[in-house]
């Protein structure tokens, strides 16, 4: 009587276990877009990099794609995962992962910018569109970051500075994969959680000056160097 009372007890266990495993939950990506720890405001505010430049922000865009999260008994990968976070729009820096299954994860992974079957595919629809002014040419494929503004410190016209970052031909490909820990993260059937993404911007303009460093248009070494710097500016708390 008590073997058969346990082995009811199990299979309730089991059963309970496999209805809350096989469920799915939301997920929301929030990307700060900060600066030395102040949210950015475009064209207006001044901020001040660790180098000692002093800059406004007119622009700041980027691509992610590849969203992943990964756990110790599941892995969910988005489909179709392409977005444009554009600090313009403030409702682009939120992205909602729908249908991911239920259970505790450990890290989230994307890549900042396109992979190369993306750029040789030609001009796209929806957060790829063309119109956008995120697109290049069929030969130079998508523009990665674009990231423009205005000092003092550069010997321009209109002292602006210009980073358009991108390529997909070796050797300057300015793809990156950011891999990121997340702690006590459970997500549940039918609830909504939330990650917050700090994009700390001023880290990227620590690792140079604007009066020499300024503008890059084109695919190049020096491309591949900033994407490089991109790709720390990421963390969660």
């Amino acid at each position: 009587m008590k073997s058969l009372l346990s082995l009811v007890l199990v299979c309730c266990a089991l059963s309970s276990l496999f209805a809350q495993s096989s469920g799915t939950g939301r997920l929301n990506l929030d990307f700060q877009a900060q600066f030395s720890g102040e949210p950015i405001v475009l064209g207006k505010r001044l901020f001040h990099s660790p180098t000692g430049d002093s800059l406004y922000l007119d622009v700041f865009r980027f691509y992610v794609s590849g969203i992943q999260l990964k756990g110790p008994n599941a892995v969910f990968s988005e489909k179709d995962s392409y977005h444009l976070l554009d600090a313009e729009e403030a409702g682009s820096l939120s992205i909602a992962l729908k249908n991911v299954p239920v259970g505790p994860y450990d890290s989230l992974i994307f890549y900042v910018g396109t992979d190369s079957l993306t750029n040789v595919s030609g001009a796209m629809g929806g957060d790829l569109d063309p119109t956008l002014g995120m697109y290049w040419a069929w030969n130079t494929g998508y523009i990665n970051v674009k990231i423009e503004g205005r000092s003092n410190s550069c010997n321009t016209r209109y002292h602006g500075f210009e980073f358009h970052f991108g390529g997909y031909m070796p050797p300057n490909q300015t793809v990156r994969r950011v891999v990121l820990p997340l702690k006590a993260l459970t997500v549940q059937t039918n609830q909504v959680d939330g990650i917050k993404v700090h994009t700390e911007l001023s880290r990227f303009f620590s690792n140079f000056k604007l009066e020499t460093t300024n503008q890059v248009m084109i695919p190049s070494a020096t491309a591949a160097q900033l994407a490089d710097y991109f790709q720390g500016i990421f963390s969660t708390h």
